[in-house]
C-alpha cells in the first residue's frame, strides 16, 4: 500500500478557505459548548499525570487550525509544535498561536518526508483525526512513531466510524465518509504495532452528534435543522451523562476512540 491521503491536500485546502478560525481550547470555559474540551482536558490530564511536561516538546500531527498548540503550551508547559502539509491550515495554526501570544513553530511538510531535524525530537506526539485518513493506517503511524525520542508518548484520536456516527455519516454524507477507513479499538491498537507499544486504547465519551459532516447539505433548509438536532441530541445526552451517569462509553455510541502507546526505548 502506498501512503496516500484518502482526502488529499486540494480537499484540506479548500476546507480551510473561508473559514472563521477557531478559538485556542479552554478547559475553564463554561456551558456545554465547551463540555468536550472540558473531556479531552481531563483525558490530557490523566495522561500526563506522571510527566512532568514543562520544557517538554509536543508535536500535533495535522495540525490546520489548531485549537490544540496554545493549550498544551498554556497548560502543561510543553514547548510546541505542528506539521501539516496544507498551507492554509498551517497559515491560520500560526495565527492562532500569535494571537494567543504563544511561541511555537508550525512546519508546512508531509508527514513522510519530513524535515530530519524532526525525527526522533520530540517527547510527545499528538494526532486528532488523521490516521484513519490513510489506507495504511499502520505506515502512518511507523511514520509518527519515528518523531518520538525513545520512550515518548504518541497520543492518537480518531472517529469511531465503525458504530452508529459512521452509519449515519455514510448516509447524510457518503464523500466524508469515503475519505475514511473505518477502525475499532482492536484494529487500532494492531495497527500501532510493531512500532509502538499501546498502553491504552478506549472508547471516549458516550455521544457526540457534532462529528457529523452534514456541509453538502448547507444550501438546504434541512442544513439547519440538522445543525439544531445534533446539537440538542448532543447538549441532552451530556446533562444525562452529569447527573445520572449510567452509560459508558462504548462501541456502538462513543464518538472517538484515544490511543496512547509508547515509543520503546530500544
Amino acid at each position: 500500500m502506498d501512503n496516500t491521503d484518502k482526502a488529499g491536500k486540494s480537499y484540506w485546502d479548500q476546507n480551510w478557505e473561508n473559514r472563521q478560525l477557531p478559538q485556542a481550547v479552554d478547559p475553564r470555559a463554561k456551558g456545554l459548548t465547551h463540555y468536550v474540551n472540558r473531556k479531552f482536558h481531563e483525558f490530557f490530564r490523566e495522561t500526563f499525570a506522571q510527566m512532568d511536561t514543562k520544557g517538554m516538546r509536543i508535536l500535533e500531527i495535522g495540525c490546520a487550525r489548531s485549537q490544540w498548540l496554545p493549550y498544551f503550551a498554556k497548560e502543561f508547559g510543553f514547548r510546541v509544535c505542528g506539521l501539516d502539509y496544507s498551507d492554509r491550515g498551517c497559515q491560520q495554526a500560526r495565527q492562532i498561536l500569535a494571537e494567543e501570544g504563544v511561541e511555537g513553530e508550525v512546519v508546512c511538510s508531509d508527514l513522510f518526508c519530513p524535515p530530519r531535524s524532526m525525527l526522533a525530537a520530540f517527547d510527545v506526539v499528538v494526532s486528532f483525526g488523521v490516521v484513519e485518513h490513510f489506507e495504511n493506517t499502520a505506515g502512518c503511524l511507523k511514520a509518527l512513531s519515528e518523531f518520538l525520542k525513545p520512550g515518548g508518548l504518541a497520543i492518537t484520536s480518531i472517529p469511531n466510524l465503525t458504530g452508529l456516527i459512521g452509519y449515519i455519516q455514510k448516509v447524510v454524507n457518503r464523500e466524508v465518509f469515503d475519505v475514511h477507513v473505518p477502525l475499532d479499538d482492536r484494529a487500532l491498537v494492531a495497527n500501532h504495532e510493531p512500532n509502538l507499544h499501546v498502553l491504552s486504547c478506549r472508547y471516549f465519551l458516550i455521544v457526540n452528534w457534532n462529528v457529523i459532516n452534514i456541509e453538502n447539505l448547507e444550501r438546504k433548509v434541512s442544513y439547519r435543522v440538522g445543525v439544531r438536532l445534533r446539537s440538542w441530541m448532543s447538549n441532552g445526552f451530556w446533562i444525562l451523562e452529569k447527573f445520572a451517569p449510567i452509560f459508558k462509553p462504548n462501541r456502538l455510541t462513543s464518538p472517538y476512540i484515544n490511543c496512547v502507546a509508547r515509543r520503546p526505548c530500544v
